[in-house]
């Protein structure tokens, strides 16, 4: 049944990027109730958590929340769903202290875990920043450049939301810029193109006269 259950969950995945709303979430609520019927818990958070997918390209995103926090229950110790309902709750929901709090629990949970902490402490830094506190959020924003990058396993992994986040205000360019180049060594060290095409067109504004924010 588990290969099966994966196999619909990447149909669904295909039905939502071609924006067949309708058809993925006819198919993830008929497997989610056969995952239920076997009370396969990993299962039924995966699936859950497709649905706060499908429900954030909705663009209703108290529907994905809803989705995320059942998702959540059923796997309290995953970092991933954390991770995603952290960014619901600062950019949907300007809940920003709730998001620090879930950022802090991700922290414990994945110590040693180099990309996992690099987004935590990123995503701590857009909420304090959002809330005001730009002392706390600068001191984040350095913690998520620990090690400057050196053990993460790809630049792909690397948050770029938080370099959005920051220019938007005119908080920390300088920052931003050896942030970037930053990103860029380990792109190059890792040898990914697309990720080095992109870094040094990003790195490129910064000799502009205006900032390009990122989209």
């Amino acid at each position: 049944m588990q290969n099966n259950i994966k196999r619909e969950i990447f149909e669904a995945l295909k039905k939502i990027k071609g924006k067949d709303f309708l058809g993925a979430e006819s198919l993830l609520k008929e497997i989610l109730k056969q995952a239920e019927e076997a009370k396969d818990t990993s299962e039924q958070a995966l699936i859950l958590s497709t649905l706060g997918v499908l429900e954030k390209m909705r663009e209703d995103y108290k529907a994905a929340w809803r989705y995320y926090e059942k998702a959540e229950k059923l796997l309290p110790d995953d970092p991933s769903l954390k991770l995603i309902m952290a960014q619901l709750m600062i950019n949907e929901f300007s809940q920003y202290d709730s998001a620090i709090k879930k950022m802090k629990k991700v922290l414990d949970l994945v110590k040693g875990s180099a990309s996992f902490e690099h987004q935590a402490h990123a995503m701590m830094a857009i909420a304090y920043l959002r809330k005001g506190d730009r002392k706390k959020s600068l001191e984040m924003f350095q913690k998520s450049m620990n090690g400057n990058f050196s053990e993460m396993s790809s630049s792909q992994n690397i948050n770029l939301d938080v370099i959005e986040a920051f220019l938007a205000r005119n908080f920390e360019p300088e920052n931003c810029r050896i942030y970037l180049e930053k990103a860029l060594s380990l792109a190059k060290l890792k040898k990914e193109d697309n990720e080095v095409k992109l870094f040094t067109k990003l790195l490129s504004s910064f000799s502009k006269p205006e900032v390009v924010v990122l989209h």
